[in-house]
């Protein structure tokens, strides 16, 4: 059986004293992030333009910050992470090579993680001990208490450990889980046409076609953006960093994170319909469509049009694909990405290409069908020898 990685979040739960530690780890975390830049800068300096190493950046990191070894290397190894995708990026060389830079913006938090061998479990008692740094007490470095964080559920095959703050602290724990889903193997094929209103709308050989509606989202995304407007408009009228102008900022915080968990809430529901859907179907290859070139220059293409740059701007169909693949590859569904261009307006029956208004797509032909499973149908036919027009079975489907 092969093992995939799957992640648990959940809200810390522990004494005050080492809530009031952990509190402070993000801050010693963001210390190390900037000594990191600092080092580096120094090197580059002194060494014609050669950037630090690995080794030499956590030995000089090591006694800086009075973190625990394992948290420094963790941070260590983010930065230059970070360093390594900006040098891959220029050397692409696409249009914006010019503009990228190393990490170069000092933090005020920072994450802080814990990998196995900082962790220990008590799974009869529900407890995880996260190591602190050792103390100098009377010339000796002694141990400190682990601290203690309480949780009902404990994942087996923990590899890390991450300390976050979403509207209050949080662990994320990494864990590792052995893939016992059956592995479908068919001939069937779906696609998937990507909407702003119906989020999946899919067809696959056997003309089964089904509409996943995100009208829920939207809606989430219209009460968050007039919620902000309200307290943008209140702080405004308000002198920057006093204790009023300080409390909007946290409502705003309040506001952006609960409504983050209801739209994460409302795609994991929507990919769940369509993993049923696929394994309905014993569907074994969905193809999608590259959309980023739709959601970029949304100035030029929608100009005056403030309300269309919104919600392509606030559109999450980048979080819906990669639900979608966490779910589908755990049963072997592969997901293939392809161009998909005028699919939405190439009539499947004449092949002619129609500018379309409303919801529903018409040809001079005489063709009719739903717009978006036009654009099913048509990255179907593109991708395979199949000429569909229609669909046999349909099905609406919203989520709660």
């Amino acid at each position: 059986m092969t093992k995939i990685y799957k992640t648990l979040i959940i809200p810390v739960n522990c004494s005050k004293n080492n809530l009031n530690y952990l509190f402070q780890c993000n801050k010693l975390s963001a210390q190390v992030w900037n000594l990191c830049i600092q080092l580096d800068k120094i090197y580059q300096e002194n060494n014609e333009n050669n950037f630090i190493r690995l080794s030499s950046l956590q030995k000089q990191a090591k006694h800086c910050v009075l973190l625990h070894a394992k948290g420094i290397h963790h941070i260590v190894h983010k930065y230059l992470f970070a360093r390594d995708s900006a040098f891959k990026s220029i050397k692409a060389k696409h249009k914006n090579s010019s503009k990228i830079k190393l990490p170069y913006k000092t933090k005020k938090y920072f994450v802080t993680g814990w990998d196995y061998q900082s962790i220990k479990i008590d799974y009869n008692k529900g407890i995880i001990f996260l190591s602190k740094p050792r103390i100098n007490i009377e010339g000796e470095n002694k141990f400190q208490k682990p601290v203690r964080c309480f949780a009902k559920t404990i994942p087996q095959n923990i590899v890390e450990i991450e300390l976050v703050y979403k509207d209050k602290l949080c662990l994320v724990i990494k864990y590792k889980d052995e893939n016992k889903f059956k592995q479908i193997k068919s001939n069937n094929i779906a696609s998937i046409d990507l909407g702003e209103i119906h989020s999946i709308t899919s067809i696959d050989n056997n003309q089964n076609a089904i509409i996943i509606t995100g009208r829920k989202i939207r809606s989430i995304k219209q009460l968050r953006n007039k919620n902000q407007a309200n307290i943008y408009k209140r702080m405004s009228k308000c002198t920057r960093n006093s204790k009023q102008y300080k409390k909007y900022k946290k409502a705003l915080n309040r506001l952006k994170h609960k409504t983050e968990r209801n739209i994460n809430n409302c795609i994991h529901k929507m990919t769940r319909l369509y993993l049923d859907y696929c394994l309905k179907n014993n569907i074994s290859v969905v193809y999608y469509g590259d959309l980023d070139s739709a959601t970029r220059r949304t100035k030029e293409k929608h100009k005056g049009d403030n309300i269309i740059r919104q919600k392509l701007s606030q559109w999450n169909y980048g979080q819906i694909i990669l639900q979608l693949k966490n779910k589908l590859t755990r049963y072997g569904i592969k997901m293939i990405k392809i161009k998909e261009y005028y699919t939405s307006k190439k009539c499947p029956k004449c092949k002619t290409l129609n500018e379309v208004k409303g919801r529903n797509y018409q040809c001079k032909c005489g063709y009719k069908n739903h717009r978006d499973i036009v654009g099913a149908i048509n990255i179907l036919n593109n991708n395979t020898e199949l000429n569909i027009e229609r669909y046999n079975t349909f099905k609406y489907l919203q989520i709660a």
